[in-house]
């Protein structure tokens, strides 16, 4: 329970205000330009909440369910290889992700910004830092209370 406490405020706190605020402000960029967040926004905002929330609960359930099987060296390549797909999407989305704007601009390529040049990337810069410390203090209290309980 301490461990899926831990991770709820980690999805709760850090991970979903993230997501949300990429959506909010970055929509149609957010979702590398697959669906136009203009039409229906608050169903594709919906629908990417409940995707991130149910992929979370799932990713913790999986691993609970490994580590009462001690099967830990599982959790743990299935999480590094998870970080490396993770990873691969940077390059290769790079031509999607490479610029900001709206849906419109994607598709007419007009008005778009270079990610590296982006509020994107200026806000993306500390909320990476924030999430991969905050998912570095998550990963260290699971694992410190998975071995006290062995």
């Amino acid at each position: 329970m301490e461990a899926f406490l831990a991770y709820a405020l980690f999805v709760g706190f850090v991970l979903l205000p993230t997501a949300i605020y990429f959506y909010v402000f970055h929509g149609d960029w957010f979702l590398f330009y697959w669906v136009d967040t203009g039409h229906a926004i608050w169903v594709w905002g919906l629908l990417a909440i409940l995707l991130l929330i149910g992929a979370a609960l799932l990713g913790f359930w999986l691993g609970a369910a490994l580590c009462r099987a001690s099967r830990d060296e599982a959790v743990r390549r299935i999480a590094v290889g998870l970080l490396f797909i993770a990873a691969a999407v940077w390059p290769l989305a790079w031509d999607r992700l490479s610029v900001v704007g709206s849906y419109r601009q994607f598709t007419r390529d007009y008005g778009l910004i270079a990610f590296l040049a982006s509020p994107a990337f200026y806000s993306g810069l500390p909320m990476l830092v924030i999430l991969g410390v905050a998912f570095g203090l998550l990963v260290y209290r699971i694992d410190r209370h998975t071995h006290q309980n062995a």
